[in-house]
């Protein structure tokens, strides 16, 4: 049984980088990866700590299976840390997971499980902590026949700017 969702993903800030560049700062960008779509966030120059403050918004978002099981156990979203470069492709920084909060169309869009809070998931590179990444993920499936909800503006504080 398909099911169409759409994810948004709240990427607010990312602490405790290494430093990628000679400078002992870094360019850091954050790529989010869901099913088979991927957004970047904007790159942030010369900081260990960014602070993106942008919502990443995955349309269309087709799953097939039970509605309960999507709702329990939903797909991870992987999201990769990097460093832009100047000359040459960015460089790996680091990657954690994510699940987000679901939403199907039946349920309200209201505390305490909406918005989603933040939290901070703890980013690897190989078998080495490499910082925190402090995001929020929600999963809102999209009724039959409907047309996607769209993001509330100013309601948490996140404004709905598009990466790259």
């Amino acid at each position: 049984e398909k099911q169409v969702f759409q994810l948004r993903a709240h990427m607010y800030q990312a602490r405790s980088l290494f430093a990628a560049d000679s400078s002992g700062l870094s360019d850091p960008f954050a790529r989010v990866f869901f099913i088979s779509q991927s957004q970047c966030t904007e790159v942030l120059n010369e900081t260990l700590c960014p602070t993106w403050d942008q919502l990443l918004v995955f349309d269309n978002v087709e799953l097939y299976g039970e509605a309960h099981e999507m709702r329990d156990d939903p797909p991870i979203i992987v999201i990769e840390i990097y460093d832009q470069d100047t000359v040459g492709k960015a460089d790996f920084m680091g990657r954690t997971f994510a699940k987000p909060v679901v939403k199907m169309s039946d349920e309200q869009y209201c505390p305490p499980r909406f918005p989603p809070q933040l939290e901070y998931y703890q980013i690897y590179r190989g078998n080495s902590t490499a910082g925190d990444l402090l995001a929020a993920f929600e999963l809102l499936q999209v009724p039959a026949g409907q047309s996607h909800p769209r993001p509330r503006e100013g309601k948490d504080g996140m404004e709905g700017r598009r990466g790259p």
